[in-house]
């Protein structure tokens, strides 16, 4: 455990280190298994998630899709046309008023395709919206399968993201052929 914590710790500050200099702001602990996950994800070159509303009988309708390349990130909001363009290095492990991801309990873990997967259930914060959450972690490769959140202004969620219920289960995708910039048509710059 003590080799993973400073493992984890290394590879977070190799990513994002202004991140942690400009502020007192501490990760939440409990958190450092997810932190590095969400890290080793949010580095990956070519992958996917898509996004969907969980419905209220906990049936899943697809929102939104997610790609990214190397240099660009492409959201598309299937309520329109165009796809967005982003830049790549706008994820942090911390919020404005403090650590994304607190108070992570490891629920347990479980075998999905043939693969180990962790539980983890969370507060995630991503100003302004705050979410309890629950994530999924491959136990060997350290990235998300899948997360799902249940925001706590469902109102704000059914808004922002086209929910029904104000939750959302992000799945992703790491076969690099996902991660391929979409056609278009694209958002005016």
């Amino acid at each position: 455990m003590l080799r993973f914590t400073v493992l984890s710790g290394l590879f977070m500050a190799t990513i994002a280190p202004s991140a942690f200099a400009a502020t007192d702001i501490k990760e939440d602990p409990s958190c450092a298994e997810v932190n590095y996950s969400y890290a080793a994800t949010r580095s990956s070159w070519f992958y996917s998630a898509k996004l969907y509303d969980v419905r209220s009988d906990g049936s899943l309708k697809q929102i939104a899709e997610m790609r990214f390349d190397q240099d660009t990130s492409y959201f598309h909001d299937l309520r329109k046309k165009e796809w967005a363009r982003g830049n790549r290095t706008n994820w942090s492990l911390l919020d404005v008023d403090g650590p994304k991801y607190r108070s992570c309990t490891l629920i347990g873990e479980d075998t999905e395709k043939g693969k180990k997967v962790k539980h983890y259930r969370m507060t995630r914060h991503l100003d302004p919206y705050v979410a309890y959450g629950d994530v999924w972690i491959w136990s060997e490769g350290k990235r998300f399968v899948r997360a799902q959140r249940r925001f706590m202004d469902q109102n704000q969620a059914n808004l922002k993201f086209g929910t029904t219920a104000g939750t959302i289960m992000e799945i992703f995708n790491y076969d690099p052929t996902t991660g391929l910039a979409p056609g278009g048509p694209y958002e005016d710059e």
